[in-house]
Formats: C-alpha cells, structure tokens, sequence
C-alpha cells in the first residue's frame, strides 16, 4: 500500500488554537546543532491535530525563547490558506467524477459518509486526485479534533508572540505543487491504496499520534515503516515518492538551513519540520552532520 505517512510530511492545517501549560509532549524529537559558533534547534513535529498535542511542550517554548529566528517548512503568513487552497484546485474543467473508476468514487463518497453522514464528495469534486487523497486522509482526524491545529502552527504562533523573525525554508508553491510531478495514473493508484488502507485500519492515525508522543525515534521509524512498500503494485510510485517529497526535500531544506545560519552567524535559529525529516536514511540530521555539524538529542 502507499505510505501513509506521507500525507503527513505535505498537508498544512490552517485552525488555530491557544497554547495551554505543558502537560503531554514531555520527550519532543527536539536536536541541538553545533558547528564553531554556530548553533541551532530541529524540532520534528507532526501535522495532526489532536488535545494530546494541542500544547507547546516547555522545552520548545524554552529554546524558541533562546532564538531570534523561526523557520517551518513553508512561512505560515496571511495568504498561506489561500494559496494553499488554491494550488490544490485543478484549472483545467475537469472532475472528480469524470476521472475516477464509479467504484472508486463511490468508495470515497462511502467513506466520507462513514466519518460523517453530513460528507459529500461534492465539495471535493474540482480538487486535484492527490490533494482529495490529502484530505480524506485527514478529514476524521480534523472531526476528532475540532478547533486544534498541528505544532507547526503553534511554533510559529508563539514565535510571533515572542517578537521573533518567522519565516518558511521552502514557499507553499514548492512544497505543494511537488505533487503535480505525479501522474493522473499514479495520484488515483495513490488514492485507491490510501482509501483501501483507511477502510481497514480506521485507528492509523491514533497509533501515529501515540506513537510520536512517546517520542522514541526507532519505534516511529518502525510504525511508519510498517505501512510501506506492502504491495507490489505500489511500489514504484512509492520509491518516487519518497524520492521527491523527502529525500530530494531533505537536500534543498538541509542547503537552506545552513546558507540562512551562515547568513546570520550571531544569531540562533529554531527549525520545526515534519519529524520523518529528521528520522532515518538521507534525513536532514545525516545530511548535517556530514556537513560537520555536531548534533545532540535534547531531552
């Protein structure tokens, strides 16, 4: 089946919510880089909302406070909703309707039904095929969770708070539009796999949100490992996933990080990106220390 993991890494939640006292997030994928007098922080978050993780934890808060400059994956401004809902749109007159299998389209309107009775495909019907697959991949979760954002939101809403500078590594058109490099045939393969998955394990993304919040980075490898290149079928627009939306991501954000550090030699940075950026192969984490920098696991 496709990784379903990977919905993580791209989707943006646009909700706000206020940060509370730490109570839940007490071992955060948070690093410290070093490299002569430079110095930095990576925090691995996860797009999800949840109550769990509806708090800023302390040391986050703490080490946000210690820097001058706030990076997440994409600048979290005014316009980013409307640009994001924008780029998600096909522009070329054609629908859902007219590009899915009857069978497939009838399980999508099923399974919207089965979250909610109240869901239509309708809404959905000009949007491209990977972004539905984005958006049925999160719908339940933003039903559990109403009014509650993911961390990047809250790092940079206390950022902001805190008068720091904030900004994005990458712009909204880099980070959403990747997804066009994927064929029609390849975004409905996506979309079948990722529909027959959630049909089947409807509790996918509670064990992803409990798994994050113990914070042991191999059991996250391990979990998110388990739903990948399951079927044969999948595989090739897997490994082009993977490929685009995280590896050749981890290169261009890792070279952004350290021009922007160079750039500003006395002042510290805080990096918040999705955390499978930072866990195993290729990740950001390799790429920097081969880059010389010293890295260490806050907690």
């Amino acid at each position: 089946m496709i990784m379903l993991w990977k919905k993580v890494i791209q989707l943006v939640l646009f909700s706000t919510v206020a940060l509370v006292a730490d109570v839940s997030l007490k071992n955060p994928f948070l690093w410290e880089a070093n490299k002569g007098v430079e110095k930095f922080y990576l925090f691995g978050t996860i797009h999800l909302s949840d109550t769990k993780l509806r708090t800023l934890p302390k040391l986050i808060k703490e080490s946000i406070d210690k820097s001058d400059i706030v990076c997440t994956e994409v600048s979290m401004d005014a316009d980013f909703q409307i640009k994001s809902a924008m780029y998600m749109m096909r522009n070329d007159g054609k629908s859902l309707k007219t590009l899915l299998s009857p069978k497939l389209y009838t399980g999508v309107e099923s399974y919207l039904q089965s979250i909610n009775t109240q869901l239509s495909i309708s809404p959905f019907e000009n949007m491209k095929v990977w972004a539905l697959t984005t958006m049925i991949m999160m719908l339940e979760n933003q039903f559990k969770n109403p009014n509650i954002h993911a961390l990047d939101m809250s790092v940079y809403n206390y950022a902001q708070k805190m008068g720091k500078d904030v900004g994005g590594v990458e712009t909204i058109e880099e980070q959403i539009l990747a997804m066009d490099t994927f064929t029609l045939k390849e975004q409905i393969n996506d979309l079948e796999s990722t529909l027959d998955y959630l049909t089947k394990h409807r509790d996918f993304m509670d064990k992803m949100i409990s798994t994050y919040i113990e914070g042991h980075s191999s059991k996250m490898i391990a979990f998110l490992e388990e739903t990948m290149f399951g079927v044969e079928d999948y595989r090739e627009v897997e490994e082009k996933f993977m490929q685009v939306m995280l590896y050749d991501r981890n290169t261009k954000m890792t070279k952004r990080i350290a021009e922007s550090v160079k750039s500003h030699p006395k002042k510290t940075h805080f990096f918040a990106f999705g955390v499978m950026h930072f866990l195993g192969e290729k990740s950001i984490l390799q790429k920097l220390e081969a880059k010389g920098y010293s890295i260490r696991r806050m907690i």
